[in-house]
């Protein structure tokens, strides 16, 4: 019995959430059909009535548009009218070639642990300050001819002349490639930039109209009742199919927490005969809001007010 019961309130848990999934959904499509009839443009005179019905939104709203497209304009034309760098990608293409090109030949030579060592004292120039009678100048002097030996036998004297003209190009290719690539970025940063400012200006105007259902929906829904009198007479049938969803959602949202949730916890404790009567409840609470999950319920004639408020039209 213990499992039936668990059972059902699994069932009832899931067939809620299903439901409040079909009854928001509901509640969206109502709310996006009051707003387009509340707001089906942002001319002039529809802004200055739903600012006579206490939208605050609504006060200054023109303005900020205005202002919001001749900034984006005024960025636009300043990228336009800015120097761009030169493409250069042939030029980093080519450069970046040249620098590769280099590379072996360093890397070949730096293999040798005492090369760089080599380089910093000048052997192989006058200006190596080792003598013969150092036993320094005999270890340089065997690492140089495993150097040339590397090297294909070349003397050491032309193996430095190149790695310096080597690492000194390699310097100068490094610079400007790097000059070249931040180009590039720069380049790129500047397009990317450019082509979002051209879709926000040519889809300007749905965008500050989606902008302005949203914060009349939010303040729609913060006190409905200060709006909802005007709302009925002038757009009567989506006011009123919106206010139902609204208040079809919020009371079957409701009923997870007067009933579903402490019915979970009474049976958690062993309480089955309040958990049994907490559920039939449930079920009662739930058979007033089913006539609106159903499909095709909006092409039905229903007497809503007598439902949901228990007065006639």
């Amino acid at each position: 019995m213990a499992a039936s019961r668990e059972s059902r309130w699994k069932a009832r848990a899931k067939e809620h959430e299903q439901r409040s999934s079909r009854f928001l959904e509901s509640y969206q499509e109502n709310s996006t059909r009051l707003l387009i009839a509340l707001v089906p443009d942002l001319a002039t005179a529809t802004l200055a009535w739903l600012q006579e019905l206490g939208f605050k939104f609504a006060t200054g709203f023109a303005a900020r548009i205005e202002r919001d497209r001749v900034h984006l304009q005024t960025e636009l034309s300043s990228l336009e009218e800015s120097t761009s760098p030169r493409d250069g990608g042939e030029e980093l293409e080519k450069l970046s070639e040249h620098y590769h090109a280099l590379q072996p030949f360093l890397k070949k030579c730096f293999k040798h642990p005492r090369f760089d060592q080599l380089l910093l004292e000048g052997y192989g120039t006058d200006d190596y300050p080792k003598k013969f009678w150092h036993l320094s100048y005999y270890v340089d002097r065997r690492a140089a001819r495993e150097i040339e030996e590397m090297c294909d036998g070349r003397s050491f004297a032309s193996i430095r002349r190149e790695a310096i003209q080597a690492l000194e190009a390699s310097k100068v290719l490094e610079d400007r490639i790097e000059t070249l690539k931040e180009q590039h970025q720069l380049q790129v940063s500047t397009e990317k930039r450019r082509n979002a400012l051209q879709s926000r200006l040519e889809g300007h105007a749905e965008r500050w109209l989606v902008t302005a259902r949203r914060q009349l929906l939010e303040e729609l829904e913060a006190d409905p009742e200060v709006f909802m009198q005007t709302l009925l007479e002038a757009f009567p049938q989506p006011a009123f199919e919106w206010r139902l969803a609204r208040e079809v959602r919020a009371e079957h949202s409701s009923l997870r927490s007067r009933y579903l949730n402490p019915a979970r916890e009474l049976l958690d404790q062993k309480q089955v005969a309040r958990f049994d009567l907490l559920l039939e409840e449930y079920d009662e609470r739930l058979g007033a809001l089913q006539r609106f999950d159903q499909p095709g319920a909006r092409a039905e004639t229903i007497d809503w007010k007598s439902v949901i408020y228990g007065q006639p039209d």
